[in-house]
């Protein structure tokens, strides 16, 4: 694959237009990575093998002397086998997070922020495509190979946003990084598709569910390796910054260098004060992501509600993510329509789900369209009234206030998730995740980009990585906990509100404009450093 090596992405080309031209390629072919990569996370992650794990892997869980034909034994079965699943998700996430810092120094002192990422994209979709052979007698080769994968997955995702601040202009972070965001949810949920129907119509293909399930497995690392060519071919690779003083091993000066990094974390105080909020209320967020479908497992949804309603979340995610990006710049005058947007959302779907709740009459295709209307009627008061009413709110919304509206949303989706009894419900649920999701996770990413000296990116978003993956660790591990001790699926899903509430909390008392500060003070250290070399 070729590269070319520059300092800033794109190079300066002759004139104005075509600089701005040659800038809006270089950030589509960064953003392309995320179309690659969340085929992964929305095909194999969160939608097929978590159901088709506790499918595998529940009747080796049956009680001794208990029947698979006994209702109270297979639920029983099913509850082990998906904490089973959150505690190997814990283990992969938490080897990723101890790894992720460590290679993304040594990507900053190389040189190689990008070929790395390549070369984990291949080892990951190598792995992905692998799955296509587990079956019911290999259920833990199966979970092997999704403890690996996830770790690759995981490394890469912070290897790809280590390049977000070498590709984007410092005022343009948010929006690249929704844009990235929004082009994960298409491509992850394009891919989902074809999967979805090829699992929905196999019987009259004349295959079966679990072969269908496998299929996607294949077809997930094709994806991921093939859509990474964009990246590779589009985005040059930042230079190195080397450590000073160093040169006896690349590997060793990452040691030193992120051994120094920690050690005078004091001179980073807002970006590290970011990082602990976001490790929080990421908890919460992972866990609903990577667990939702086991959770409606274990509710006893069927595997085809499942789909639909994580397929169903990736469409509603990218045009929300796009308008969260849109959120804190000021000079769209778009910004009180999309606030307002997402403030209907937020407050209807929550009274729709208390009727379904209670009601019990309401099925999904009356789910959908109430939904449906939903939407169509916030579209209306929002372009009639919420637009101009809204403006002036929307005016004062920054980013890290437009992350906070999004925790503040996504608080009540586990006190929900407690409640909930209906299919209808899941997918107002999952309507409502897909409304903050992306733009919540999008835009911490650009404010996190905007308080990290660019010099070390991807030792930075290697630590990011390791917040976002100790969150993985934790929320997980809490969910299998709560549901280990009480029995009860639902106590583990409110469980998760807890995080939301930390993060909060913590994130309001970021200083993103000192951050600002921090960041510029020590990317002019580190120039003057190199020029006295």
């Amino acid at each position: 694959m070729g590269e070319r090596r520059v300092d800033e992405t794109p190079a300066a080309p002759r004139n104005s237009r075509d600089e701005e031209r040659a800038y809006n390629r270089a950030i589509r072919a960064w953003s392309f990575y995320d179309w690659a990569n969340h085929a992964y996370i929305t095909t194999t992650a969160s939608t097929f093998f978590p159901p088709y794990f506790i499918a595998i892997a529940a009747p080796a869980f049956i009680s001794a002397g208990k029947s698979a034909v006994d209702p109270a034994a297979a639920s029983s079965a099913r509850d082990a086998a998906s904490n089973v699943f959150a505690f190997t998700v814990s283990g992969a996430l938490l080897f990723a997070a101890l790894l992720s810092p460590l290679l993304g120094t040594y990507a900053d002192i190389t040189g190689k922020r990008k070929r790395t990422l390549l070369w984990t994209t291949g080892l990951g979709g190598i792995l992905a495509s692998m799955m296509v052979v587990v079956q019911t007698g290999n259920w833990p080769m199966g979970l092997l190979l999704y403890f690996l994968t996830q770790i690759a997955m995981n490394v890469a995702l912070g290897l790809n946003s280590s390049l977000l601040p070498h590709v984007a202009r410092p005022d343009d972070l948010d929006r690249a990084s929704s844009l990235g965001y929004a082009m994960g949810y298409a491509g992850g949920g394009l891919l989902l598709a074809i999967n979805a129907a090829l699992y929905f119509f196999s019987p009259a293909l004349g295959i079966t569910h679990g072969l269908a399930a496998r299929f996607a497995f294949l077809s997930v690392g094709l994806w991921w390796i093939g859509f990474s060519m964009p990246l590779a071919l589009g985005v040059g690779e930042p230079e190195a910054t080397p450590l000073k003083g160093g040169g006896w091993s690349p590997l060793h000066d990452a040691v030193t260098r992120l051994g120094h990094t920690l050690r005078d974390i004091r001179r980073y105080r807002e970006l590290f004060k970011m990082l602990v909020a976001y490790w929080f209320y990421m908890e919460g967020i992972g866990a609903i992501i990577l667990l939702a479908t086991a959770y409606g497992a274990a509710l006893g949804l069927d595997t085809g509600v499942l789909i639909a309603m994580l397929l169903m979340t990736q469409f509603v995610a990218f045009p929300y993510a796009l308008a969260y990006g849109r959120i804190p710049d000021h000079s769209s005058k778009w910004s009180g329509f999309f606030l307002s947007m997402i403030l209907w959302t937020a407050a209807t779907f929550p009274l729709m789900g208390a009727y379904a709740n209670t009601s019990g009459s309401v099925g999904i295709a009356k789910g959908f369209a109430w939904i449906g209307l939903n939407q169509a009627a916030g579209l209306a008061l929002s372009l009639l009234i919420g637009r101009r009413l809204l403006q002036p709110l929307a005016a004062k919304l920054d980013a890290k206030r437009a992350v906070i509206l999004g925790l503040c949303v996504y608080s009540v989706i586990p006190i929900w998730g407690m409640f909930l009894r209906t299919p209808a419900e899941f997918f107002m649920l999952g309507w409502m995740v897909g409304s903050v999701q992306g733009g919540t996770q999008a835009l911490s990413r650009g404010v996190y980009a905007a308080m990290l000296p660019k010099a070390k990116s991807g030792e930075f978003f290697g630590i990011y990585g390791l917040a976002e993956k100790f969150a993985g660790v934790l929320g997980p591990l809490l969910y299998g906990l709560v549901g280990t001790w009480t029995g009860s699926p639902r106590s583990s899903i409110f469980s998760l509100v807890l995080f939301f509430i930390i993060g909060i909390a913590l994130f309001a008392r970021v200083d993103v404009r000192a951050g600002r500060a921090e960041a510029a003070q020590e990317e002019a250290a580190i120039e003057t450093a190199h020029a006295a070399d």
